[in-house]
Order: C-alpha cells, then sequence, then structure tokens
C-alpha cells in the first residue's frame, strides 16, 4: 500500500486583491467577484504594475517579467515535502511532474525540477492533465507492482497561470492564482497517510472544454465546465460513501481550488460542515494542479489520527479523479 511521507507547497509573494481587478476597469467589481466565485484574493507571479499598464496583452512577455517560474515553485514546495517526510534528496528514485505552464517543452518539467534538487540518474518524467493531476500520479503509481517502484518518489504540480491571462477578461482574471505543490509517496515506508482508494478517468472528446495555448491565453467554456466539475465532484464522493465508512463529522473532503461557491454547492450536497471542509481558494485563487494537494499541505499537521481525508479533483482533460487517504 502506497503512503505519502510528507506534503510540499509554495505560492508567489504578489497578491492580487479584488479591489485591483475592479480598478483595471474592465467591467466587473469586487463584490461581483466575492459573489460570484468566491475569491477574494490571489497569489501571482507578475507584477501588479505590469497588469496595471499592460493587462498582459502579450503574453508571451509574462515569463520574462514574472517574479517566480513554475520550476521555481515546485522547487521550493519539493524541498518542504523532502524535509517533511525525514528523507534526503538523494534517496528519491522517481520524480513525476504536472506542469501546463512550463517554461520549455523539453526538457521536462521533473527533470529540470530535479536538476535543481541535484538528484542523479533518478527516473524523471512528466504526467500532464492540469488539475486533476494529484488523483492521475497517486492512481497511476497505485496500479504499479510494489518492486516496480523505488523506496521514495516525489511528485509535484506547478503552475503559473496568472501568466496565461488576459486581464481585459474580467472573468480569467478573477480566477487563477500561482503555485506548487508536492509529495513524497512510498510503497513499502510508512507515513502519515495511507492511499485506501484512488480513481482517475478522461473524456477526451470534450478536451476543447479548458485550454491553454502555447503561445496564448488561458480559455474555457465556463458556464458547461463549472456544471459538469459541480455534478461529477458529488459522484465522486458519493463513490467514496459507498465503498467505506465515512463520517464526515470526523473525516474531511478537499476539492479542486476552481472557486468557492462551486465548493460551497459540493459540500452543501454531501451535507459536509465547513469545518471539515480544508481549502484554501478565497486567499489563493485557483492554482490548478497544485490546488488540492496545496490544500493538503497546508494542512498536514492538522491531520488527526483515524481520520479520512477524501479528495476529489476535476479539470481539463477533461478528467476527473479522487483519493481515499487514512491516517
Amino acid at each position: 500500500m502506497l503512503s505519502i511521507l510528507g506534503m510540499g507547497h509554495a505560492h508567489p509573494d504578489i497578491i492580487l486583491d479584488n479591489k485591483f481587478i475592479e480598478e483595471l476597469d474592465i467591467g466587473t467589481n469586487a463584490a461581483w467577484i466575492e459573489e460570484k466565485i468566491g475569491i477574494l484574493t490571489r497569489r501571482i507571479s507578475i507584477p501588479l504594475d505590469y497588469i496595471k499598464e499592460t493587462k498582459n496583452s502579450d503574453p508571451r512577455r509574462a515569463p520574462e517579467v514574472a517574479t517566480i517560474s513554475s520550476t521555481e515553485l515546485g522547487v521550493r514546495a519539493a524541498r518542504m515535502a523532502i524535509e517533511r517526510a525525514g528523507i534526503s534528496p538523494d534517496q528519491i528514485g522517481m520524480v513525476i511532474a504536472n506542469c501546463c505552464t512550463p517554461s520549455q517543452t523539453t526538457p521536462g518539467e521533473s527533470q529540470r525540477i530535479g536538476k535543481e534538487l541535484g538528484l542523479k540518474k533518478v527516473r524523471a518524467f512528466d504526467v500532464f492533465t492540469a488539475c486533476p493531476a494529484f488523483a492521475l500520479h497517486v492512481d497511476m503509481l497505485n496500479s504499479y507492482k510494489e518492486e516496480a517502484l523505488p523506496d521514495y518518489i516525489l511528485c509535484l504540480s506547478t503552475a503559473t497561470l496568472s501568466q496565461k491571462v488576459d486581464y481585459s477578461d474580467r472573468t480569467a482574471g478573477a480566477i487563477w492564482g500561482d503555485g506548487a505543490a508536492a509529495y513524497i509517496l512510498s510503497p513499502r515506508k510508512e507515513g502519515r497517510l495511507k492511499v485506501a482508494y484512488t480513481s482517475y478517468y478522461g473524456d477526451p472528446v470534450r478536451c476543447d472544454a479548458v485550454v491553454v495555448d502555447t503561445y496564448g491565453y488561458f480559455h474555457q467554456d465556463g458556464r458547461a465546465v463549472r456544471n459538469f466539475s459541480v455534478l461529477q465532484t458529488v459522484k465522486l464522493i458519493r463513490e467514496i460513501e459507498k465503498k467505506f465508512e465515512i463520517d464526515w463529522s470526523r473525516d474531511v473532503f478537499i476539492g479542486h481550488q476552481a472557486n468557492y461557491t462551486m465548493l460551497q454547492q459540493i459540500i452543501k450536497n454531501r451535507e459536509i460542515a465547513d469545518s471539515n471542509h480544508w481549502h484554501n481558494v478565497r486567499n489563493t485563487g485557483n492554482q490548478a494542479g497544485a490546488s488540492a494537494p496545496a490544500v493538503l499541505s497546508e494542512n498536514w499537521d492538522n491531520i488527526q489520527a483515524g481520520q479520512k481525508v477524501v479528495v476529489a479533483v476535476v479539470g481539463a482533460g477533461l478528467s476527473w479523479g479522487s483519493l481515499l487517504l487514512e491516517s
């Protein structure tokens, strides 16, 4: 059985609040943003002055003015996860990365991060699906025979989607933040969380519903994706509730941090108390694949013995998946 030994997260220092978006004069205001998506602030990697002056009119320039890259965020998150796991970097035998805003198509994000960590002779490769990457990575590893895996595996998701936002678009600019999350898995060493169940699914026919252009912007069919995400997340939770004894007075739920009002719909449907719903979207924005594992990392010291963590993540692909983690 796989275990998670340590989690890490990282976010840029720049804070983009709703008042700033209102002052861009693009047809929205702070009250509307809070009411519709429930996000108050975002952590982003491009300077506010640059957004004010250009609205990121040429996204190809954004990496040049950014204060931090996807790779640097991934390295920070990885170091935290490694320290929490109580291991050293040279014990890592595999690196799997997810990044929807890479600075290069090759080498992969896993190799760039591995280089910064000083890793040598490890299997490093990218397995990419954007938002549900946490479920994808763990589900994939869960299908391996134990003897095929090293003692310690580093998985990462990192994204700087603020660099892919058209800030003259009132909807896109209110959604996205930047961040990274990392976790150390082992098939043999026991950790704080045991992986009791995994799932991952995809529907490539609808792949164009969410797009991040290589040299352009993020764009999506917002209404369709929102409806799909809420319904699919509820289905994923119900599947786990049927298979396992979930007690929502004790156990916790973590969803993809797309927006807060969506998450409120989901927990209302499943009668999950606010105190058992862990999230960070109100203060960080949507961090793509880093979202759910970053929330778990932020709550790493709050996990109680005997508590189950239900993770359900949905997003680009279209794809979706779930995890049941037991402490």
